[in-house]
Formats: C-alpha cells, structure tokens, sequence
C-alpha cells in the first residue's frame, strides 16, 4: 500500500517552507539593520555587546533562512535533492574550524584587537559548528538512504518556526514571572528598603537581585520555570518539525528521527548565537557550555522525532508521550544544573563553598554533555539503516 502524503500536501509543505526561509531572512536582516542603524545614529562606540547580537541576526537569517527558501524552490519546481552526507574529511576538517574559531575568538577579546569587528565571525563559528557537527555524526551513524540535503535544511531552518513560537510563549511566562516576583518583595519586609531603586545596574538593584535569590520561595520558582516550565514548552515546539515532517513526506522512523536532531540543531544555533552574544566576560566558557546545550537540544529533539516515528508507521502513540517525558526530564536536569550556577554566582560571597559548588557543577555539565552526546550517536547507530535499503 502506498503510504506517500499526497503531492497537494507536499506543495503546502515546499510552501509554508518557503515562506517561513524568506520570512526568517527578511525579519532578521531587518532586526540587524535597525540594530545597526540605531548604532550609528547614536554614535555609540562599537562593541562586542553591539556587533555580536546584529552580526549574528544577519548570519542566521541569511545562513539558515536563505537556504531554506531555495530549497522550497527547489522541491516546487521538483528538482532531485541528493543524500545526505560529508566526507570525513570534512567533518574533522569542521572539528579543526571550531576549536580555531574558540582559539581565535579569546585571543582578540584577550588582546583587544578591535574585538567589536574581529570577535563577531569567530563567535559565528564557535557557535554554529556544534550543533551542525552533531547533525552530521547523527546522519552519517543512521545511514537513511531517502534522508536528503533538502530534508536537512528544512530542519534547520524549520527551527525559526518553533523559536520563535517558543519566544512567544516564554515571554507570556516571564511576564507572569515578573509578577510572582514584586509579589514576593511587597510580602517580604526586608525588601521594603527597595521599594525605589535608582537605576537597574545600581548597587541597590544588585543587593535586591542577591537578596532575591537567597529567597527560598524564589528558588523554588526558578527551578520549577528553568527545569520544568521552559522544557515543557522547548520540546512541544520543537516536535513540531518532525510532526510536520511525518505529515508532509512519507515517514519513517530514522528519517523523522534525524528530522528532529536537525530541528534541534538549528534551534541551539540561532539561540545558541544570541544568547552568548548578551555577555563577553567568559566568552570561551560560554562557548564551550554552549556544547553541551547543543548536545541536549539535538538528543532530545531527536528523541520526540523517533517518537513521531513510532507514532506515525506503527500507530505506538504511548511512546510518542514517553519520548516527550523522557526529552523533558533531559532538558530540565541541564537546565536546572545551568541556571543553579547562575543562582550560586548572584547569591553567595566569592570564597572556597562557592568555588566547590561551581566546579562541582562544571563537573556534572562536563558529564551530562559527554552522555548525552554518547547516547545520540548510540541510538543513530541503533537506527541506522543499510544503504540502498527499504525504509
């Protein structure tokens, strides 16, 4: 029986992708020129903090967005895509590119060789390469014959699409954050003394910060928003590329699992860029951290991709929900373990417990990533399908 989507469904698919690449690139490079405009018109002196964010808006607007519209284009106008897959030569030849780009990146912000203009393509690097190695490894341990180029990058640029729903969402969230917070300092009479802070980065507003996290109530409410809240919604967003994947093209486990590894990786790319663009004090650290949070979003995405896979040719619905709990578990153990080191770093006094508790944490990190890394090569490798073969 021919389980193929019908060729109307496809088209929409080719569509909606090509409205999504063209409208991501345009938004961006919008975004970057305002940015960039605003500068000027300013006449702010150029900084990393400036440059970093409006260079990595047009990057991942032209990167992604660009080569997803002509990939739609392409598909509509039925040209062939072929098989996904790098030499080796290749992929080490990328390996070598990233730790260049970590090497490059600290040394014009150690030596401040106008690190404003130099730092921006190093940091694209160091953040882009990651997520894409990981891809790569994934797709080359699989082995789906019918997993195409065209295929990799609607997943990549398909994470534009759940990004930005993700944003949305999270900033409704945050709102409701912001709220549970004034509630606490209007019922807690040692905060009474900030009830007018002078300015945002005002030793007042910092002793509040501080006096906020020693707060057992706020937490309590971070770690449930970081651990729980944010992965809830992270890896429902996510599973949309694969679920619309399955609807759009003739499934099959491996393949919609490596759609959600790809949906993944553009996701820790674009957030990936701007968010380590909002600090350079420890760029390289960020960076490297920024591994590990690539490691999870690819594992997990590809874990609800496998799920959609099971649900779509076998009808295992009950596996689909165990994949999204599983994704979720994952995702809020490094997010809890992360955003700890953000409350350790504001809430306690420099000196040797918080010194342990940080390296203590750098070390589970470490650990987590390595794991996670292993288990998505590990189950790539138990998907994997022989070359030529029937999907």
């Amino acid at each position: 029986m021919n389980t193929s989507p019908p060729k109307s469904r496809r088209q929409a698919g080719l569509i909606l992708a090509l409205i999504v690449g063209l409208g991501a690139f345009l938004c961006n490079a919008a975004l970057a020129a305002s940015g960039l405009l605003l500068v000027l018109i300013r006449g702010r002196q150029l900084s990393p903090l400036l440059t970093l964010p409006i260079f990595s808006l047009a990057v991942t607007g032209a990167g992604l967005g660009l080569p997803l519209a002509w990939q739609a284009v392409a598909g509509l106008s039925g040209w062939p895509s072929r098989r996904f897959a790098l030499p080796l030569a290749w992929g080490l030849a990328l390996v070598l590119i990233y730790l260049a780009a970590l090497v490059g990146g600290q040394a014009v912000l150690s030596l401040q060789l106008a690190p404003a203009l130099t730092l921006p393509p190093f940091h694209a690097a160091a953040l882009a390469l990651p997520p894409l190695l990981l891809l790569w490894g994934a797709a080359a341990l699989a082995r789906e014959p019918h997993y195409t180029w065209r295929q990799m990058w609607a997943g990549l640029g398909g994470a534009f699409g759940s990004l930005g729903l993700a944003f949305l969402i999270e900033a409704v969230l945050v709102l409701v954050g912001i709220v549970a917070v004034a509630m606490v300092i209007a019922v807690t009479p040692e905060m009474e003394r900030f009830s007018h802070l002078p300015t945002p980065d005002s030793p007042a507003t910092l002793e509040l910060m501080r006096s906020l996290l020693r707060q057992p109530v706020t937490i309590v409410m971070l770690l449930v928003g970081v651990g729980l809240v944010v992965p809830l919604v992270e890896e429902a967003v996510k599973s949309c590329v694969p679920a619309l994947a399955g609807a759009w093209n003739t499934p099959s486990v491996t393949r919609l699992f490596l759609w959600g590894v790809a949906g993944g990786a553009g996701f820790a790319l674009v957030e990936g860029m701007l968010n380590a663009g909002l600090s350079t004090d420890a760029w390289a650290t960020v960076a490297l951290l920024r591994v590990g949070s690539s490691a999870m979003h690819c594992l997990t995405a590809g874990l609800t991709g496998w799920g959609w896979g099971q649900a779509r040719t076998q009808r295992k619905w009950p596996r689909l929900l165990l994949s999204y709990a599983l994704a979720v578990a994952i995702h809020g153990v490094w997010n809890s373990i992360s955003g700890g080191m953000a409350v350790l770093t504001a809430a306690l006094d420099p000196g040797a417990l918080q010194n342990a508790l940080m390296a203590i944490a750098i070390g589970l990190l470490a650990l987590l990533t390595l794991g996670m890394i292993a288990a998505l090569m590990a189950l790539a490798k138990r998907l994997s399908t022989r070359v030529g073969g029937v999907t």
